[in-house]
């Protein structure tokens, strides 16, 4: 700054502090635009003026006690309270003709969140890691895939945290917390005498080693950084430094820690820098992150706002499965607006879960039926054998379950968790529960065939028990007890097997059930747009191939049932009778002219 650039390298007298000489700098930190371009700098009680000193190799004053008084550093003013003294000093400066002008000024004044009194930095000695070492294997880690960060985009993060860290200070002035093992010598100095040991017995041993029997020591008063303490987590709980221990030896490492994305520094990343100092390893092989819940409008919860969800009033009021199967199908690393919408639709899918366990109970054989349950069990699905025996709608929800089973694992071995619930929510739903039960009740109710209602039941059990397993994760509760329910279970769902991969699937069903529910779709269009009363049963012609009328004829129970239409009163040709063309035509044109009339009026 050129206005001042004369004073550069001079010294200036601090007023009232019986003639105490500052040097005169000149900094790139000070804005010449911002007031007089003129700034004192206090190193001991302002980080950026801490900084400046360090680089310029200034002298660092504190002029307070930890108390909020000033101490003898402040001359005049020594023993007086902090807001008392700057009144004072300011009508000093009046009375000495010293003080040029008053303006008022806006500040950012930092409070205490507990009992909001200002806070005033000081200067102080603290202890502190030596943190680039350890990051450098904690960086090391990752690079060589000996630890994975999942959603991969936090990678990034973890990365640039640890290439730009700093030495960690790890005191804190808390009453709760682990007591840093420092012992001092009464009358020594802290910063050069001191010994460092795992009790008091250990660490006054080593004093009297040192300075003699008649020493006296007193443990350092701060405690550890909470992260600190939970950075050791990993193994401190399984029984280190005796990696001997068989709890350490089984479960450290372990697999997969599951976290939020807001403390992947805070604790993730210090976990794995303990982890590879004190044992050698990382303690898991990958850190899954979540996001942050927050409400329906994607604002933090805060009691200020009056918008923090309470989790227990929401499992009161929706179940514990629903909420856990809702905050499950977020996407990874995402925050997750929680709604009542979502509760509410997860809230109706478990009772449809419920409502589907019910049925099949009502269905399935006497538990004291021995034969009918020996011919139940005996019915297996897991060959391609087995798969082409079964009738058409039985074919497409069993192979449809097991394409579930594949997507399914396979989404849980890449933490797709969002994705599992999906595909599990969309099949049970739309698959099991709106078609394949629906269908399943012509071979319950109407068959008059013992073979046929055995392989229904023997289907209705082996998908739903599958499909208890695979949401077992999300909802263990209504899962278990539904599984418990079933007769013949030897053991809890907990500890049954997860379902077999890569089983047989018999393609063609999905696409000739699918041909037999766009039929449907399409009866229940043209019931609809002609507004047929929903009990009315109605005859109808289907033309088809000779190949399609084969596989629909055999279904021809579950297209009335599903289509409301009169059973005998269906009819399957490969061409239409005049009468029905006609009256074909006559729809085709009126539903032409609709569909024309629509066009227009958008």
């Amino acid at each position: 700054d050129e206005r001042y650039a004369k004073y550069v390298g001079k010294l200036a007298i601090v007023p009232l502090t019986f003639g105490r000489h500052v040097p005169i700098i000149a900094d790139r930190y000070v804005d010449p635009e911002f007031g007089t371009g003129v700034l004192k700098i206090s190193p001991g009680h302002d980080q950026n003026d801490y900084h400046i000193a360090r680089k310029l190799g200034l002298p660092i004053l504190n002029v307070m006690n930890k108390d909020g008084t000033l101490n003898d550093v402040a001359g005049l003013y020594s023993g007086m309270d902090r807001f008392e003294a700057r009144e004072k000093l300011w009508s000093d400066l009046v009375e000495t003709n010293l003080a040029v002008k008053k303006e008022p000024y806006t500040l950012r004044v930092p409070r205490s969140q507990r009992g909001g009194e200002v806070i005033e930095p000081l200067i102080s000695k603290q202890w502190f890691v030596t943190m680039e070492p350890l990051a450098e294997r904690a960086l090391h880690a990752v690079e060589k895939g000996q630890l994975t960060i999942l959603p991969e985009r936090f990678e990034k993060i973890y990365n640039n945290w640890l290439t730009n860290i700093k030495d960690w200070c790890i005191s804190r002035q808390l009453w709760w917390g682990h007591r840093i093992p420092v012992w001092y010598i009464v009358g020594k100095k802290c910063e050069e005498d001191y010994v460092v040991a795992r009790n008091a017995e250990e660490a006054l041993a080593k004093a009297q080693e040192k300075y003699g029997k008649s020493v006296e020591i007193y443990q350092d008063p701060d405690v550890l950084d909470t992260w600190f303490s939970s950075a050791l987590w990993p193994f401190s709980t399984l029984g280190w430094p005796d990696v001997s221990r068989e709890d350490f030896k089984h479960f450290y490492p372990a697999t997969v820690l599951e976290t939020g994305h807001d403390i992947l520094f805070f604790w993730v990343a210090r976990m794995v820098m303990m982890g590879i100092e004190f044992t050698g390893t990382v303690p898991f092989s990958y850190v899954y992150l979540h996001g942050l819940i927050r409400d329906s409008e994607g604002r933090k919860m805060s009691k200020s706002l009056g918008n923090v969800i309470d989790p227990l009033d929401t499992m009161n009021e929706y179940g514990t499965d629903a909420l856990r199967f809702t905050l499950c199908m977020g996407t990874a690393g995402q925050d997750i607006n929680l709604s009542t919408e979502r509760l509410t639709s997860n809230k109706a899918f478990t009772n449809k879960l419920w409502n589907a366990g019910k049925f099949l109970l009502q269905n399935l054989p006497e538990r004291s039926d021995a034969t009918a349950w020996d011919l139940l069990l005996a019915n297996k699905f897991d060959t391609e054998a087995a798969l082409q025996q079964l009738p058409l709608p039985e074919g497409w929800v069993v192979t449809g379950l097991h394409e579930l089973i594949d997507k399914v694992s396979i989404s849980y071995e890449k933490f797709y968790f969002g994705d599992a619930a999906r595909e599990i929510y969309d099949f049970f739903w739309s698959h099991f529960a709106d078609w394949y039960i629906e269908s399943s009740k012509t071979r319950l109710y109407h068959s008059g065939d013992g073979s046929a209602t055995i392989t229904a039941q023997s289907v209705l059990l082996y998908v739903f028990e599958n499909i208890l397993k695979l949401l077992h994760p999300f909802m263990p509760f209504v899962t278990e007890e539904l599984w418990q329910a079933l007769p013949y279970r030897k053991d809890a769902l907990i500890v049954a097997p997860w379902p077999s991969t890569d089983l047989p699937k018999n393609l063609l069903s999905i696409k000739r059930f699918q041909n037999l529910q766009s039929l449907i779709r399409g009866i229940r269009n043209v019931r609809a747009e002609y507004s047929v009363e929903p009990a009315k049963r109605i005859s109808a012609s289907v033309v088809a191939t000779v190949d399609v009328l084969e596989y629909i004829s055999k279904e021809k129970q579950v297209l009335a049932l599903l289509s409301k239409l009169d059973a005998q009163n269906i009819n399957l040709t490969e061409s239409l009778p005049g009468e029905c063309l006609v009256n074909s035509l006559s729809w085709l044109m009126q539903f032409a002219n609709k569909q024309i009339s629509l066009m227009l009026a958008r």
